[in-house]
């Protein structure tokens, strides 16, 4: 299959696990109802640790600008407060909705990881895909407890986090896939570095505010247990990531194992060929060289 082909039928496979996961939320719609403050005390925790283990690094790692995009993120995160505020009938619905339009913002930038990866080469994108669905429940789950919390009944808040968590990473990929070849991997760090920006805001002006109404003897457990969850997901993510690059250097060396390397004696100018008096006797030396460089 081609790069764009690749890259639909894994954002099809994100949309289908948001589907499943929010199918299961619904089931437990009134347990979570319940328990919305130590849920919330979780999330604060997955999300903050995501945040900082897994976009920051990748941010910083392949944007030159990552450091001014995280506190564009930061910002970003107030106004999607203020934004919220518009829609939301008071102050603690509009501090449930804002980390779930970060979350779709975050969504859609995965829609977009998957194009540049899967451009790249399919090999990246397979690895990348499987890093990005394993944290693709915690979104959907998230969305979902915070819209409970916000008011909304809970068949609506399962519209809403699927379009949040699913459909936006969905869209997203089917929108830039075709136009993959114009986008760079740096584009990408950056907007990683945004959405970490956004979900480090809303997780501790929003989620935080809200776990401690639930008491903190009950809330620190349960971020200590979003921080054990994200850092496993992140280092899911990393192992796929690593035997991506284990492997490509691998058929990299092997494919210049053996290479020939040609040259000239001596070397041609930009005129004259190899009878050419400007270039001497126009001898051509073929050397067959070894992984380690040393010439027989």
């Amino acid at each position: 299959m081609d790069s764009v082909t690749l890259t639909l039928v894994f954002a099809l496979l994100a949309a289908g696990v948001v589907l499943l996961t929010l199918a299961g939320m619904r089931f437990a719609a009134r347990y979570t109802r319940a328990h919305s403050p130590l849920l919330a005390a979780f999330s604060a925790g997955l999300l903050l640790t995501i945040a900082v283990l897994h976009l920051i690094p990748e941010s910083l790692a392949g944007s030159p600008i990552a450091v001014w995009m995280i506190g564009g993120g930061l910002v970003l995160g107030l106004v999607l407060r203020r934004a919220a505020g518009l829609f939301a009938p008071d102050r603690d619905s509009a501090a449930a909705l804002a980390p779930v339009l970060a979350i779709a913002l975050h969504a859609a930038f995965d829609g977009l990881t998957y194009t540049i990866a899967f451009a790249s080469d399919s090999f990246s994108g397979l690895a990348a895909g499987a890093g990005l669905l394993l944290h693709k429940p915690a979104d959907a789950a998230v969305c979902f407890i915070l819209l409970q919390r916000a008011g909304v009944s809970d068949g609506r808040a399962a519209l809403w986090s699927f379009l949040a968590a699913g459909a936006s990473t969905l869209v997203f990929a089917g929108i830039t896939a075709p136009f993959a070849g114009a986008l760079s991997p740096a584009l990408v760090a950056g907007l990683l570095g945004l959405a970490a920006g956004v979900l480090i805001h809303v997780s501790a002006a929003h989620l935080l505010v809200h776990a401690r109404t639930g008491g903190l003897r009950r809330a620190v457990p349960m971020v200590m247990l979003g921080i054990v969850a994200a850092t496993g997901l992140t280092a899911a993510h990393r192992a796929g990531h690593d035997y991506h690059h284990h492997a490509h250097d691998h058929d990299h060396d092997h494919a210049h194992d053996d290479a020939l390397v040609i040259s000239a004696a001596p070397h041609f100018g930009p005129v004259g060929g190899p009878a050419s008096p400007r270039n001497g006797d126009g001898h051509t030396n073929v050397h067959r060289v070894s992984q380690s460089g040393e010439q027989p």
